[in-house]
């Protein structure tokens, strides 16, 4: 499916574009935000207009914290979580209890919503394992696998571990690229534990997996401990936390996407990490589609994915 560019005006340094509806301005479309690749605010924003159809569905009904970039990424950005109160009624609320006191974060239900937010500066969206109307009952249980060094056939190596690992216990992997150095190994669950219990079940798949192989890999959460192995984190699956959501541009030279993809690709030695881009994913997309369209009809029990596991 080829993803609809809907149209643009230019006036006065200001480019207006028209999406599903909505007249989204772009102030300083040419401000470079990837300065080494000459890619400016305005060609970022039409990527997330372009990938809308294949992105919106992995962030609606999730709170969004977003990684901004006013003045690119050779500049220090900053995170925000809360909905600021000039974002358009289309950019939804969700308003979420914490230890701190209560946040309302943007949610990107639509389209519109994602590209307005992009040009308000994000360059990286970070989505919560929770949806809105089930806010402490995550429906997906997240492995990241972050290696120290650039040596990906570790992260490869674990990513396959865990997709074997995973269907003995009842699961359906699916991974994905950060756009970084690793990978995410993720499983669709019904929502039938809490944080804390989804989170404790990831540490245990980190036990099994560092016991495996603790020559490459480990849970040390002290980076100058961890020497080359590759860091097993089950912690982004944590009240609060989040991950990259799939087809977030990163905040990283040559404008490198986070991607889902097949596990026959682990076996392509030009898969890594940052494979994809803002200027080549669009053609992957409107050949192939989006590979984790169908993600959540793939949940399983996670109650008796953990009594498989504690039988191992």
């Amino acid at each position: 499916m080829r993803a609809s560019r809907g149209s643009g005006r230019v006036a006065k340094g200001i480019t207006t574009l028209e999406v599903d509806g909505e007249s989204i301005e772009v102030t300083h479309p040419n401000k470079l935000l990837y300065p080494d690749e000459q890619i400016g605010k305005g060609e970022l924003v039409a990527y997330y207009r372009d990938v809308a159809p294949f992105m919106v569905p992995h962030l609606a009904g999730r709170p969004l914290t977003l990684h901004c970039f006013p003045s690119g990424i050779a500049a220090r950005g900053y995170f925000q979580k809360a909905a600021q109160e000039h974002f358009p009624a289309y950019v939804h609320r969700l308003a979420v209890a914490g230890h701190g006191g209560e946040t309302v974060y943007a949610v990107a239900d639509n389209a519109p919503a994602l590209v307005f937010l992009a040009s308000q500066n994000c360059l990286v969206f970070h989505t919560c394992h929770v949806h809105r109307d089930s806010l402490d009952r995550p429906d997906l249980v997240i492995i990241d696998l972050d290696p120290s060094d650039d040596d990906f056939a570790k992260v490869r190596h674990g990513a396959r571990l865990l997709r074997d690992l995973f269907p003995a216990l009842g699961l359906v992997p699916f991974v994905k690229t950060t756009g970084s150095r690793g990978l995410h190994v993720v499983a669709p669950i019904h929502r039938e534990l809490d944080c804390d219990g989804v989170s404790e079940f990831a540490r245990k798949v980190a036990q099994y997996l560092v016991a495996c192989d603790p020559a490459r890999f480990t849970m040390d959460i002290n980076k100058k401990k961890r020497g080359d192995r590759v860091f097993v984190d089950y912690l982004r699956n944590g009240q609060a936390q989040t991950t990259v959501a799939p087809y977030s541009a990163r905040a990283l030279p040559c404008a490198p996407v986070a991607v889902p993809i097949g596990w026959d690709e682990l076996d392509d030695p030009e898969t890594d990490a940052r494979r994809w881009h803002v200027r080549n994913v669009r053609e992957r997309l409107w050949d192939t589609g989006d590979l984790w369209r169908d993600i959540h009809s793939h949940a399983r029990s996670l109650a008796d994915a953990a009594e498989a596991l504690a039988n191992l």
